[in-house]
């Protein structure tokens, strides 16, 4: 053993050289710094690479109860096997700190309701349905039935750790991916099938569409000539993305490449090509 935390975690060096936080009932208990740990008392194990997240981590491991530790090392084993993109080890510690208070207020009956519900449950599905099978989870495990605004929470908590964004940046980005959806809509006059495969890309497309607008990034790829193209086949809709553009650059001072009109252009396009053949 390296470090005794507490009677239920410690951390200790692998045969690699790797030092890894351990977990597990009784496992500190009159344990000393150098003993053997004994490998059938290790309920979970972690290996983080950055060693802030560690330092984090670790100070939450001697706040937080041992069982939401472990709960949430399963929740994230559940995201990491459901979601295509790869979860920064942050995770696990916004995610612990956020059950173990989520918790403690529904035993108190202080339930909070989350703004973004409607906005989460339609762009982010896949984090969503993961966070719904994490309440259940929870519920399984503490006997305490969190309310559906908590999956919203748990489906921002993961879609943050996957976009790697500064704190509270999540919030800025769903609610830039409603303004513009909300302006496509009002363009066409008509409601969109939020369940065709045209939506989701589109919606997969303004995700990182609006980290690059919220960090000031430029697409700059070269496309004159098929720009030139799409804007006379598809005057109107290039005509929708130059108004989603006027809209950006007035509320979020950020210019439009060409590169960037003419992607959004070609999914605008293909998602409502889409909808109108399957009317």
């Amino acid at each position: 053993m390296k470090q005794i935390l507490n009677n239920n975690v410690v951390s200790a060096i692998d045969t690699a050289g790797n030092e890894r936080i351990l977990t597990g009932r009784g496992l500190g208990f009159e344990a000393r710094v150098g003993d053997i740990v004994s490998e059938d008392k290790v309920e979970k194990t972690f290996h983080l690479r950055d060693d802030k997240i560690t330092s984090r981590f670790m100070v939450l491991l001697n706040e937080l109860p041992v069982e939401t530790i472990q709960l949430t090392d399963d929740i994230v084993r559940l995201a990491q096997q459901a979601l295509d993109y790869k979860l920064s080890e942050g995770l696990y510690v916004s995610l612990s700190d956020h059950l173990h208070y989520a918790i403690e207020r529904q035993k108190q009956g202080q339930e909070i309701h989350n703004p973004l519900e409607w906005e989460v449950r339609h762009f982010y599905q896949e984090e969503y349905t993961v966070a719904l099978q994490a309440l259940a989870l929870i519920a399984a495990r503490t006997g305490v039935v969190l309310p559906n605004a908590e999956a919203c929470s748990i489906a921002l908590h993961m879609v943050n750790a996957g976009m790697k964004s500064p704190d509270g940046q999540v919030t800025e980005i769903t609610k830039l991916i409603y303004q513009i959806q909300n302006i496509v809509k009002y363009w066409y006059s008509m409601a969109i099938d939020e369940q065709s495969i045209g939506y989701q890309r589109f919606i997969t497309h303004i995700k990182f569409f609006a980290q690059r607008v919220l960090r000031k990034t430029e697409l700059n790829d070269d496309v004159d000539d098929l720009f030139n193209l799409v804007k006379k086949k598809h005057e109107k809709t290039v005509n929708c993305v130059n108004a989603i553009g006027d809209f950006i650059k007035k509320n979020y001072q950020y210019q439009m490449t060409d590169a960037e009109k003419l992607y959004l252009t070609v999914h605008i396009e293909n998602m409502m090509q889409r909808q109108q053949h399957s009317i």
